[in-house]
């Protein structure tokens, strides 16, 4: 009795629980849902293909193996179905909220313009009047001459 591990012993079972760990951690970001769901599918191909593979020759490859590669295989559907759901979510989130979300960003620029117009416009009108101040009259008084 040969006791070989299948190509994806230790790998599919490592991807499926490092996606599995992205997803949970980084499950406000979208980004990370996109690395997580190609982590999974790679992971699961890997599983599949061993899985065929002790299938075909059941007698070269050890029963532990085969478990293992059978976990990574629930772990990495797991964490599929998780990021093709926040993926989904957040497709969903960005449609619906897509106006929203633009108007929200034209409204704050032009808040900051404002601001910015009415900031060179006080400096303006700040330094005229600095400029036109009373001290700078000629009084004349009465002035007496003997």
């Amino acid at each position: 009795m040969n006791y070989n591990k299948l190509a994806a012993d230790p790998t599919s079972l490592v991807l499926g629980i490092v996606s599995l760990v992205i997803i949970l951690l980084g499950c406000c970001c979208g980004i990370f849902a996109v690395i997580a769901l190609v982590m999974s599918i790679i992971g699961l191909v890997l599983a599949v293909k061993s899985l065929n593979e002790f299938d075909q020759y059941p007698d070269n490859f050890s029963i532990q193996s085969r478990k293992n590669v059978y976990a990574g295989k629930i772990v990495c559907l797991i964490g599929l179905v998780l990021s093709a759901l926040f993926i989904v979510i957040y497709a969903v989130v960005f449609v619906l909220y897509q106006v929203n979300f633009a108007d929200k960003v034209k409204e704050i620029y032009q808040e900051g313009r404002e601001r910015q117009y009415q900031t060179q416009d006080t400096i303006y009108n700040q330094s005229i009047e600095d400029t036109i101040s009373q001290s700078d009259s000629v009084y004349i008084d009465s002035v007496k001459i003997e």
